[in-house]
């Protein structure tokens, strides 16, 4: 008895990737980014931020502040990631799992910076990173997108040389 082997046809890259164009995509997600930052810098009254402040004192409030600029930094940079990510082909599972990452990445620092949910603000920020870190890790256009972008760079010091 030979054993058959099924195989199943690729689905075409446009088949599967969103209808906008990636200039759309990437406006998209900078701008859930923007409103996920400051909805982290409101969620949280201003009394209750005034009593977490006065509570900890000026120099944990200074300290705590300086840190959430740091992991704000970060949240851009892994954010810039996907943006350049968001330059090729993708589908929407991939794009809600990188809007998902990307707004609770921007949603941390904001929360720290209030004072009063420090510890809901350093979870979402590493949480999100992690997460964006494996979607980067196990996506398939990333390699692709690597690769045309080292086999351009090669092309290029080519042709200046030689």
């Amino acid at each position: 008895m030979a054993a058959t082997l099924t195989t199943t046809t690729p689905v075409a890259p446009a088949a599967r990737s969103t209808v906008f164009s990636p200039a759309i995509l990437r406006a998209g997600m900078l701008i859930l980014v923007i409103a996920a930052l400051v909805t982290g810098f409101l969620v949280t009254g201003s009394g209750a931020a005034n009593l977490a402040i006065a509570h900890e004192g000026p120099d944990l409030t200074r300290l705590l502040r300086f840190m959430a600029a740091i992991k704000g930094g970060i949240a851009i940079a892994g954010s810039a990631v996907v943006l350049w990510r968001l330059g090729a082909a993708i589908s929407p599972p991939w794009l809600a799992a990188y809007a998902i990452t990307c707004a609770s990445m921007a949603l941390g620092p904001g929360l720290i910076w209030s004072m009063s949910h420090v510890v809901l603000g350093a979870l979402l920020l590493h949480g999100g990173l992690f997460a964006t870190m494996i979607l980067l890790w196990r996506d398939p256009a990333v390699g692709a997108r690597l690769a045309d972008m080292v086999a351009a760079r090669r092309q290029q010091i080519v042709s200046r040389t030689g």
